[in-house]
C-alpha cells in the first residue's frame, strides 16, 4: 500500500511501534514543530487508510481500526513497512497488527467464569498481494517477542477464517474454548499460572536501541487476587448485640398512643357531587353513661347560681309549687 509522502522517512524500521499518541517514532535534529505535526497527520493518515483497508478485507461495514480510536484507547499497532525498491522511490506498507489488554469475563473448560485481563488480537490486515509470503507470521513473531506471551494465551476479537487457519498452521492452534462473547481462545489459555507483564514497547516505545528478548513468557495481566474469606470480618451476631438492648426514649416520646375506640358506623358520605365529605369526631366516643356521671358530679357554674337567685319565677320553691298544683285535661295537650 503506497502513499503520496515519503514512508522510508516517516517509518525508517522495518517494523514501527504506534501507541495512542501516533508520534513519530524518533525526532531528527533540527526538526520544526510544524514538520512534527504533519508528520503526525500522515501517520494518522496511514492508521485511517489501513483500517479501511483491513475493514474491506474482512467484509466488515465499519472500519475497527482508525487514528480517532487509538488515540481513545491504550493500543499497540505494529506497522511492517515494505524496504524493497519501489518506482517511486518513497516506500509502501504491507500490513498492520493490532493488539491491547482487555478485561475479560472468559469461561474454562469446566464453563466456570473468570475474570481476567490478556492481550488480545484486535485488527490483523496483510496486504492481498503480499499475502503467503511470511509476512504475517514475521509481524505475528515480533509482537510475541515483544509482548512476552505465548500464542495459546492470547484471545482473539472475532476472528476471521483465515486467522483461524493461520494460527492453525503456524502455532499448532485447532482446539477452541467455546465461550459466550465475541472472543475466541485456545486450548491452554489457563495452563500456566498468569503472572504480571513483562515491560513491553509500551514502557520504551521512545527508546531506539531496545533490545528483543527472544525467550517468551507468560502472558497476561491478571486482575489482582481477591482477599481470603478470613481477612473479611463478617457482620457476625456479636456486632448486632446491642440492637437487642431495649432502651426507653425520653419523655414525652415514652407515652404510649391513645387507642381510640372505633365506630360502630362509618360517617356518611355526601350524596352531593363536589361536597366534601362529612368528618367523625375528633375525639374518641365517650359512653352516655359516663357522660351523666360526670355531669352529676360537676359543681354548677357561679353565674349559673346568680341566675337563679335573681330570677323570681325561677326558684326552687315556686317551681316546686307550680308542680304541685293540678293541671286540667286541657293543659296536657
Amino acid at each position: 500500500m503506497e502513499f503520496p509522502f515519503d514512508v522510508d522517512a516517516l517509518l525508517p524500521e522495518r517494523i514501527t511501534v504506534l501507541d495512542q499518541h501516533l508520534r513519530p517514532p524518533a525526532r531528527r535534529p533540527g526538526t520544526t514543530a510544524t514538520a512534527r505535526v504533519d508528520q503526525q497527520q500522515q501517520i494518522m493518515t496511514i492508521v485511517d487508510e489501513l483500517g479501511k483497508a483491513s475493514a474491506k478485507a474482512q467484509h466488515l461495514p465499519a472500519p475497527i481500526t482508525s487514528a480517532s480510536r487509538m488515540q481513545s484507547n491504550r493500543h499497540v499497532m505494529y506497522v511492517l513497512k515494505d524496504t524493497s525498491a519501489r518506482p517511486t522511490g518513497r516506500g509502501a506498507i504491507i500490513g498492520f497488527l493490532k493488539v491491547g489488554y482487555k478485561k475479560l469475563f472468559v469461561l474454562d473448560d469446566r464453563e466456570a467464569h473468570n475474570e481476567v485481563e490478556p492481550l488480545c488480537i484486535l485488527d490483523f490486515y496483510i496486504h492481498e498481494s503480499l499475502q503467503r509470503h511470511g509476512h504475517g507470521q514475521e509481524l505475528f513473531q515480533y509482537m510475541l517477542q515483544k509482548e512476552r506471551v505465548e500464542p495459546h494465551q492470547l484471545a482473539i476479537d472475532r476472528p476471521s477464517q483465515k486467522l483461524l487457519k493461520f494460527l492453525n498452521k503456524h502455532y499448532n492452534l485447532e482446539t477452541t474454548v467455546p465461550q459466550v462473547n465475541n472472543f475466541v481462545i485456545f486450548e491452554g489459555f489457563f495452563a500456566h499460572q498468569h503472572r504480571p507483564p513483562a515491560p513491553s514497547l509500551r514502557a520504551s516505545r521512545h527508546s531506539r536501541s531496545a533490545v528483543v528478548d527472544p525467550t517468551p513468557a507468560a502472558p497476561a495481566r491478571k486482575l489482582p487476587p481477591k482477599r481470603a474469606e478470613g481477612d473479611i470480618k463478617p457482620y457476625s451476631s456479636s456486632d448486632r448485640e446491642f440492637l437487642k438492648v431495649a432502651v426507653e426514649p425520653p419523655w414525652p416520646l415514652n407515652r404510649a398512643p391513645r387507642r381510640a375506640t372505633p365506630q360502630a358506623h362509618p360517617p356518611p358520605r355526601s350524596s352531593s357531587l363536589g361536597n366534601s365529605p362529612e368528618r367523625g369526631p375528633l375525639r374518641p366516643f365517650v359512653p352516655e353513661q359516663e357522660l351523666l356521671r360526670s355531669l352529676r358530679l360537676c359543681p354548677p357554674h357561679p353565674t349559673a347560681r346568680l341566675l337563679l337567685a335573681t330570677d323570681p319565677g325561677g326558684s326552687p320553691t315556686q317551681r316546686r309549687r307550680t308542680s304541685s298544683l293540678p293541671r286540667s285535661d286541657d293543659s296536657r295537650y
